[in-house]
């Protein structure tokens, strides 16, 4: 999704993963996933909305925010934060929830992974927090990853290891990635030509 900043790109994949603010309605339109409408409308009441929602993000259908700050908490650890994630979508122990933190950082090239699961997000550098967002978006394995603007605020030489990490989890997991920008170098990078 190409467009100028405040274009409403991000509102748009908002309202795709159910997030909205509460002053945000639906108010024409589909949003369909597997075959199936997730408009809000399309349920019989908020709460049944709001049921399928709960199951659907994280598990099938997740999101890389932009500002690492903003969404990570800074008074909580990295390990901590991953882990909710994986225990919320999963009937999994401790220990195990824990090994495949591990393995999620590993994955997404945070360096000494059991080190950093101990540490809070100022103690990583941008690349590093946004890689931690990426392996929180990927705790649950989702079929759709939506990628907004990943690259925000980097230097050049990060923007291009976030953008291959990225294409790289895409060929891994065989997941779709709705990628979210306003550079066209990273439109060039990401699309696929023919």
């Amino acid at each position: 999704i190409v467009g100028e900043s405040g274009s409403g790109k991000s509102v748009t994949m908002y309202s795709v993963m159910g997030l909205l603010a509460a002053n945000g309605t639906i108010t024409d339109g589909s949003v369909t996933f597997k075959g199936t409408e997730i408009t809000e409308k399309s349920f019989p009441s908020h709460r049944a909305y709001e049921a399928c929602m709960e199951k659907i993000r994280g598990n099938e259908m997740s999101m890389i925010f932009q500002d690492p700050m903003t969404f990570l908490n800074p008074v909580v650890k990295i390990g901590k934060q991953i882990t909710e994630v994986i225990k919320n979508h999963e009937k999994v122990s401790d220990a195990e929830a824990k090994k495949r933190a591990v393995e999620l950082m590993a994955q997404v090239g945070i360096p000494s992974p059991e080190k950093r699961l101990n540490q809070y997000p100022h103690e990583f550098s941008g690349g590093m927090r946004q890689r931690a967002m990426i392996a929180i978006a990927l705790a649950c394995q989702p079929r759709l990853l939506i990628a907004d603007e990943p690259t925000t605020a980097l230097d050049v030489t990060i923007q291009a290891d976030i953008i291959d990490l990225l294409k790289d989890i895409q060929k891994e997991f065989g997941m779709a990635v709705i990628m979210i920008t306003h550079v066209l170098g990273i439109v060039a990078h990401t699309s696929s030509h023919s």
